[in-house]
């Protein structure tokens, strides 16, 4: 009995190290990683995570990487990351829906310059698209944690963010509040970036409150809402800017009511803002929905409603 024990306790500490291996085994990174044993300082551990269920379409998701694409390559951003105190950034790239189905695509790069900017951004271009069906965010949540755990040998960082972007809630996997409050624990920070386009496939008209209640969390935690796929570049810059700094001040402007923040317009200037009202910055707080996460579904995805539905 005592040895079935160690093994069972093996088997569950070593799985989700295999998996992380295989996972990240054929995903390329932009710039290799330090040598073993030669843990490099970054300001900031970045994991981006993709929604890529059925409910985004491809017109959608070559927005979504492009948009991407094109914020790392902006001037603002490469000129945040190296305002930072070291001047540069550790970033991977996954994309989520079941978690049988998610897949580190850009494995782990460090971003310092332009030349290291634009390698990172043609790196999720020639990404390809992973196959997916539900938005399981919580498997999102779990497979950024676990990345930000296994590289802490090669890179180390005082914030440590996984940043998530969908088109919807979680209704597949473990409960997004216990993937949540586990992120939480490990000081790791969750910012969002919802997108409520009612001209989409798979529009959810409370996803910001969603996302600000259930999904983001930590230090200074926010939710960029874009408002339609047109801004949504746009709004990708303006969240890595905010993201990348770190700056409370900076953060605090942007969720300031429009017109009454200078500093804020400055920046978005400079990043090529969004059409007004399209692009709006919350705060990471409780609401109505942070006592029902799940309601839309969980484990095998039925929720409240009752079958399967298309995000």
């Amino acid at each position: 009995m005592a040895l079935r024990n160690r093994l069972t306790t093996a088997t569950r500490i070593c799985a989700p190290i295999a998996m992380l291996l295989a996972l990240c085994s054929s995903a390329p990174a932009a710039q290799r990683a330090p040598a073993a044993g030669a843990a490099q300082q970054v300001d900031v551990k970045l994991v981006l995570a993709f929604d890529v269920s059925r409910s985004m379409d491809d017109d959608e998701f070559g927005v979504e990487r492009e948009g991407t694409a094109a914020a790392f390559s902006d001037p603002t951003v490469i000129q945040a990351i190296q305002n930072g105190s070291l001047g540069r950034i550790a970033v991977a790239l996954v994309h989520f829906s079941t978690d049988q189905y998610n897949r580190v695509v850009v494995n782990w790069s460090v971003i310092k310059d332009r030349p290291s900017a634009l390698a990172f951004a043609a790196a999720i271009r020639n990404g390809p698209r992973s196959p997916g069906r539900r938005t399981s965010i919580s498997s999102a949540v779990e497979l950024g944690s676990l990345l930000l755990e296994a590289s802490e040998r090669d890179f180390t960082a005082s914030r440590r963010v996984i940043d998530i972007s969908g088109d919807g809630p979680n209704n597949f996997g473990t409960p997004m509040t216990e993937a949540h409050d586990k992120a939480m624990a490990q000081g790791i920070i969750i910012n969002g970036l919802p997108v409520m386009d009612d001209m989409a496939n798979g529009y959810f008209p409370d996803l910001d409150k969603y996302y600000a209640g259930c999904v983001t969390g930590g230090r200074g935690a926010f939710v960029v809402v874009v408002k339609s796929y047109r801004d949504y570049a746009a709004a990708m810059r303006r969240k890595l800017i905010l993201e990348i700094s770190g700056n409370e001040t900076l953060l605090k402007q942007a969720m300031a009511p429009a017109g009454q923040s200078q500093l804020l317009h400055k920046v978005a200037a400079a990043a090529a803002p969004a059409r007004p009202g399209q692009v709006q910055v919350l705060p990471s707080a409780p609401n109505e929905f942070t006592k029902n996460c799940d309601i839309y579904g969980g484990f095998g995805g039925f929720g409240r409603y009752g079958g399967f539905r298309r995000f």
